[in-house]
């Protein structure tokens, strides 16, 4: 593979385009050829045939063991975050179009900067969000790792222990297929397929939720990249008294700018609302069964590790959400300030003074990610879903 410059933004969408495509969830370029668009839609097919053979099997375990509150537990937060990631994919599949046309907007921002100079006010945050992209797949795949050893511990404790009676050993997620498979070779095949489907639902939640926290941490860029704009403006009235010759030109632009990112920011909020709606729903749900199952006095050792491995990750994709729904709201809320402090504007003609009072109150209503309109995604949506957590825990479960 050519390597690609850290001037461009293939070079940090990498990660999101290599999880995403191995699924068949990325967008497929115009110039493609057939078979490579045949391709994409096979790998799409077969990941939802790997997710739904975990999906469907854990439904029926809940069915049958209803009443026993450490199966429900166990099998219930990893049933959650299934079923939110098959909500994700159809979710997407359904809004294609528009998914598209945002995906091909974000790749049209990143070429607004005129130089590396003014590029560099933003590359932090992009380059954060490549980094957490990776990290949040090793926490994914560290999932996959956990439940099978956890999986493979208990298969080669029976093995190996001649005087055992009980057949203890267990598929790394706990399942009901309608028939018995404790026997060799079925037990094998099972567990086998059971390591290959959780790797492709790992592969496609980390390419999937790193993808819209890419994009918003995107959008946030463009953000700061006006405030650099701005100051950079500032600067120069107070070196150049000719430079308010040029100042029109300046001003148009951020304001121009301004306004496109507010409309952008209402196409990312039109198509990530739904989303982000089920997932902070469920969030604190799957949260709180990972850490009944983890703080289960019946737990062996081997399952309680897969179960903190679990809880942690679970804390991981909530704060990958909640993270650049923070940055966002700070950074366009920055733009008031950085007008107000940076720029002379008490030196400028009413005109431009007016342009930029605009702007000052604009920002004041800082742009946001939200849940169906009433939640602003930020920092303190994890709050909220302690507070959900800290209910849940208050009801007692029975037998």
């Amino acid at each position: 593979m050519k390597e690609l410059p850290n001037t461009s933004i293939d070079y940090y969408i990498l990660p999101n385009r290599i999880f995403c495509s191995m699924v068949g969830m990325w967008p497929i370029e115009e110039k493609s050829s057939t078979c490579s668009k045949i391709f994409a839609y096979i790998r799409l097919i077969l990941a939802l045939t790997a997710i739904n053979s975990v999906f469907v099997p854990e439904i029926m375990m809940i069915v049958s063991s209803w009443g026993d509150i450490t199966i429900l537990a166990g099998v219930g937060c990893v049933l959650t975050t299934v079923g939110q990631l098959l909500f994700k994919m159809i979710y997407l599949i359904v809004r294609r179009e528009r998914s598209y046309r945002l995906y091909y907007e974000i790749r049209s921002l990143w070429n607004t900067a005129n130089d590396s100079k003014e590029m560099q006010s933003y590359v932090e945050l992009v380059y954060w969000a490549r980094i957490c992209t990776i990290v949040f797949y090793s926490s994914c795949m560290c999932n996959v790792i956990t439940f099978s050893i956890a999986g493979v511990v208990d298969y080669f404790r029976f093995e190996y222990n001649a005087s055992s009676a009980d057949n203890n050993r267990h598929l790394p997620f706990v399942v009901w297929y309608g028939t018995d498979i404790s026997a060799s070779p079925k037990f094998e095949i099972a567990f086998i397929c059971q390591i290959l489907s959780s790797m492709v639902c790992a592969t496609t939640i980390s390419g999937l939720d790193a993808s819209f926290m890419t994009t918003i941490l995107h959008v946030s860029a463009q953000f700061r990249l006006i405030n650099t704009w701005i100051s950079n403006m500032g600067i120069e009235i107070n070196c150049n008294p000719n430079y308010t010759r040029k100042i029109k030109i300046e001003l148009m632009r951020c304001i121009r700018h301004h306004q496109r990112m507010i409309h952008v920011v209402k196409e990312v909020n039109n198509l990530l609302t739904p989303i982000i709606f089920m997932q902070i729903l469920t969030s604190g749900i799957e949260i709180c069964l990972s850490g009944y199952a983890m703080l289960d006095s019946g737990t062996a050792k081997a399952d309680l590790v897969k179960f903190i491995s679990y809880f942690i990750s679970m804390g991981i994709q909530l704060l990958l959400w909640c993270w650049p729904g923070e940055i966002l709201v700070r950074e366009s809320q920055d733009i008031g300030q950085v007008v107000y402090l940076n720029v002379p504007w008490y030196d400028l003609p009413p005109i431009y003074q007016q342009h930029l009072c605009l702007m000052i109150v604009r920002a004041q209503q800082y742009c946001s990610i939200s849940t169906l309109t009433f939640q602003t995604l930020s920092i303190h949506t994890l709050t909220a879903v302690s507070n959900l957590i800290e209910i849940l825990n208050c009801v007692e479960f029975k037998e």
